[in-house]
């Protein structure tokens, strides 16, 4: 979560003291938003803002007025605009019962998703401990905990702070799986970062792979599961972190709980829909250069939640034309077992691309 001032919005707002400085407190809140992009993503912007909404009702009207002014002016920002599905995976909300506070987060998507809720308090007890971590099921509701007054004669106040990530805790990987290479049987491509590449597989995406490959070549499921997310509607991709919310992407839970994740696609390229059901060696979608991306390629990893805030890849084995349960390493090429075939796909036709390709 970005902290966008020692104070927060209050700070902000009482630093300023009055209307007429509400131009350099929009130009600076602007730098701002620009800066977490960069660093951390568009979705933190978001969560920042909602923060600050949030604490709005806590001010006199005049200044909330200017805060007001403030969060509508950075929501509609162009850094926003090519969507993050970090802001939208859950929505948390608050309901009073007289002196108990409950806190309730509703999952948006149909893929499981972990949530971490970090309370600060005074004067209030909480039902559970917390922080606390915990899995929600798609497209459900629970509450997480509830916070009441230790001495109800006494003022009381809490802020509340929370972080959503795809995966459940519960996922417990099946290390005897063999994955399938995820591209057409009887084609080669290059491995063109492996586990722990120095350029970008490190923390969450530790035992990712990449394989560099022409625009628009067939991406097949790995393994076998239900689709669970489907992002296909991003043209925007660069060098930098900054473009990381800008990747398209299906999303695939396995039997195990642990979620394939196949990344990079070509805009308009997913061949699948959130709820079906996936053989090893369906066609999904169409590669592409979405995203924090130097070139064409494909990203695809196996990942559980840590906790709210991080997810974890694990270790996994491909099944190749030369051998079974192959560890791939950068800078190798590898042919998918079984012969080439003519595909199809309920969007139309697909153009196979044979070789190793990419630039």
């Amino acid at each position: 979560m970005l902290k966008c001032h020692p104070g927060g919005l209050r700070g902000i707002v009482n630093s300023c003291g009055h209307l007429p400085l509400a131009v350099r407190l929009v130009s600076w809140m602007r730098d701002v938003a620009l800066a977490a992009r960069r660093k951390f993503g568009a979705g933190s912007i978001t969560h920042c803002c909602l923060k600050m909404k949030k604490r709005v009702l806590e001010m006199d009207t005049a200044r909330a007025a200017l805060a007001l002014s403030v969060v509508a002016t950075l929501l509609p920002m162009p850094v926003l605009a090519h969507g993050s599905s970090s802001e939208s995976l859950v929505r948390m909300s608050s309901q009073r019962e007289g002196d108990v506070t409950h806190f309730f987060v509703e999952n948006l998507q149909a893929a499981d998703v972990t949530v971490t809720l970090e309370v600060t308090s005074e004067n209030l007890k909480s039902s559970n401990r917390l922080p606390l971590t915990r899995t929600v099921p798609g497209k459900e509701r629970i509450e997480l905990a509830s916070v009441s007054p230790v001495a109800p004669e006494k003022p009381w106040k809490w802020s509340y702070t929370y972080y959503a990530t795809f995966g459940s805790l519960d996922a417990k990987h099946d290390d005897s799986y063999v994955y399938a290479l995820p591209y057409a049987p009887g084609h080669t491509f290059r491995g063109s970062q492996g586990f722990r590449g120095k350029y970008s597989h490190f923390g969450p995406n530790e035992f990712a792979i990449d394989w560099k490959m022409p625009l628009g070549t067939a991406v097949h499921a790995a393994r076998a599961g239900v689709v669970v997310a489907v992002k296909d509607d991003s043209d925007f991709g660069g060098g930098d972190s900054s473009y990381d919310t800008d990747a398209n992407y299906v999303l695939v839970r396995h039997s195990d709980g642990t979620l394939g994740h196949y990344v990079h696609l070509l805009k308009d390229g997913a061949r699948v829909q959130v709820g079906n059901h996936v053989r090893t060696g369906d066609l999904i979608a169409l590669s592409g250069n979405t995203g924090h991306s130097t070139g064409p390629h494909l990203h695809f990893s196996v990942f559980k939640a840590r906790n709210g805030k991080e997810r974890e890849t694990v270790p996994i084995r491909y099944q190749t034309a030369s051998g079974d349960a192959v560890v791939l390493e950068t800078g190798k090429n590898y042919k998918a077992l079984g012969t080439p075939a003519i595909l199809a796909s309920p969007k139309g036709p697909v153009k196979e691309t044979v070789g190793m390709g990419g630039s």
